[in-house]
């Protein structure tokens, strides 16, 4: 029997483990090394494949295909600095706790550490990233290897799967001929069936944390939720009478439920709130809130508070380390398991709460009423515009910041996303396409310039699949976010090659080149006909708005300023 036959044997049956286990999709980027492994993916008439020829670009599309649905996404590439290429959206699906199934393909072993061209050393390239990295071995097709290749990917999906979710790595060495035969058929006669671990909280633990639920505390939100976990959140808070704090990607503003008393300007009011508003208790849910003030308020209250931390993980991620209750267990399991407890609520804690919410969104409409369109304006008319339905990637840096700080409740359901696992500014086009790709949903991008240029090729991607993605294109020229920091100290000249960074670049060539729409919106009436526009007739655009990187700094002193002024009366 040829190498080519048994090849083709041994790789059908790892698509065949692939697709047991619940795989359903792959994005390829096509090479040499792994010619046979795209092939017979593309040709496989269970999975879905995309194709995305730039490595890091089609890492993150798969990584926001995976944030829609949480199934499994395969990527596949050659060997070399192709997979290196991965990394960036690999660390991120493994901070939020995403599968994605990475095949790269590699060299067999008489060609490794010799010389031999596109040859790296492949083994543990994603070192604590991945859950678990397989080493394939050669392609064998007896019987048993046959089983044993069926084995390793249906087991390695199913370990990408179940908590914590995350990544895993696949090397499959192979030798030439790379083309595989076409007139094999698959030889595997396995089935493969996981059965997921059933939890539910047990009655020990509903009478420890009961008497804590019943004194004075808050629900603090850092965690990427459903729409339908947030309303189960946002009910949750309403028949206890704890405030509820959670930035944007919690979409506790944009789930379509008010019930509860949500905190939408908790980076404005918790720096000026006294001890009146030291809870007894704090409820976790995930990673903190984007807005430091958040962490530096909880750092403030005393140690006889009480922490409890829900995560489904069970990865133990408190970043404040002072979890007194660690339970683990899903977020809607949690919240839906008190509905037949009754709960004394106290009106006085939940009214000063409302009060202190009240004032900064008073505070940041009135400012907004009479303000000069700028990128922060625009970002508050974008956020209070988008149709129930919707769904929008936030980029890091000032785009999340500005929907955190000048945001407020909707009744508008729509989805708000984001890459926080890490925080990175690449791969946000690149995961906006995959979200689109997947959800079929009126999709929106709200970016700053540099990270616009650090993923253009994911323009190629909206393009290629005729996704029609509207961008919101913050351009600051720069480095925007580093005039809110310590680093806007500096002199200038240290200052703007260092971190203002300005690029320069024009957009609308670049709208042009992936045969984008674009218009650079100059006044609040623009900016809304246009939002208006692509609600009605969704389509591939990008909508500049220019600013200053100092102007969001001024207005939000002035914010700061108004509401100590306010609350001090």
């Amino acid at each position: 029997m040829s190498n080519q036959e048994v090849m083709t044997d041994y790789l059908l049956a790892a698509i065949e483990g692939l697709k047991a286990a619940g795989a359903k999709r792959a994005v390829i980027s096509p090479g040499s090394r792994s010619t046979p492994l795209a092939l017979l993916l593309h040709r496989d008439p269970d999975l879905e494949c995309f194709v995305d020829v730039d490595e890091r670009s089609a890492a993150f599309f798969a990584l926001g295909m995976t944030k829609v649905d949480g199934a499994p996404t395969i990527l596949l590439c050659t060997s070399g600095t192709a997979a290196a290429n991965y990394y960036p959206a690999i660390c991120e699906a493994e901070a939020v706790n995403l599968p994605l199934i990475v095949l790269t393909a590699d060299r067999p072993p008489e060609l490794r550490g010799v010389g031999a061209p596109q040859a790296m050393d492949q083994q543990q390239l994603y070192g604590s990233h991945v859950k678990k990295m397989i080493e394939m071995t050669v392609p064998e097709n007896q019987p048993n290897m046959l089983r044993y290749s069926f084995w390793q990917t249906a087991s390695s999906v199913t370990e990408a799967t179940k908590q914590p979710k995350g990544p895993v790595h696949i090397n499959f060495p192979l030798r030439e001929p790379l083309l595989p035969d076409f007139a094999r058929q698959s030889q595997s006669q396995q089935s493969f069936v996981y059965m997921a671990p059933i939890k539910q909280l047990a009655e020990a633990t509903t009478q420890s944390l009961l008497p804590q639920l019943q004194k004075k505390g808050v629900i603090v939100v850092g965690e990427s939720l459903t729409i339908a976990q947030a309303k189960h959140l946002r009910l949750f808070a309403a028949k206890i009478g704890w405030p509820i704090i959670g930035d944007p990607l919690t979409n506790l503003a944009t789930c379509g439920v008010e019930a509860g008393t949500f905190i939408s300007q908790a980076d404005l009011v918790l720096p000026k709130v006294d001890d009146a508003f030291q809870p007894e208790v704090v409820l976790r849910f995930g990673r903190l809130p984007v807005t430091k003030n958040v962490l530096l308020w909880l750092n403030r209250l005393p140690e006889t508070t009480t922490w409890l931390f829900v995560d489904p993980s069970g990865q133990r991620q408190d970043q404040l380390q002072r979890a007194t209750y660690l339970i683990e267990t899903e977020i809607d399991t949690f919240a839906a398991h008190w509905q037949g407890h009754h709960f004394k609520i106290d009106q006085g804690w939940v009214t000063q709460w409302q009060k202190v919410q009240k004032i900064g969104h008073q505070i940041v409409a009135e400012h907004f009423a009479d303000h000069p369109f700028d990128e922060s304006q625009s970002v508050r008319i974008l956020q209070q515009t988008l149709p129930t339905d919707a769904q929008i990637l936030l980029a890091n840096s000032n785009a999340i910041r500005f929907f955190d700080r000048f945001g407020s409740e909707t009744t508008n359901a729509y989805r708000v996303y984001g890459n926080r696992g890490v925080n990175g500014i690449d791969g946000l086009v690149s995961t906006v396409a995959g979200i689109a790709m997947i959800s079929k949903k009126p999709t929106y991008l709200l970016i700053g310039d540099l990270a616009l240029y650090h993923d253009m090729n994911g323009l190629q991607l909206l393009r290629q699949y005729h996704l029609p993605v509207t961008i919101i294109l913050l351009n600051n020229n720069g480095g925007g976010i580093f005039s809110f920091l310590s680093q806007n100290s500096l002199a200038p000249e240290d200052f703007e090659p260092l971190f203002g960074t300005p690029l320069h670049l024009d957009f609308q060539k670049a709208a042009a080149l992936y045969e984008a729409d674009w218009l650079l919106a100059e006044n609040i009436e623009m900016f809304q006909a246009q939002i208006a526009a692509s609600i009605e007739q969704p389509k591939f655009q990008i909508i500049e708005v220019r600013g200053t990187q100092k102007d969001p700094v001024f207005l939000w002193e002035e914010c700061q300023q108004l509401f100590a002024e306010e609350w001090s009366k």
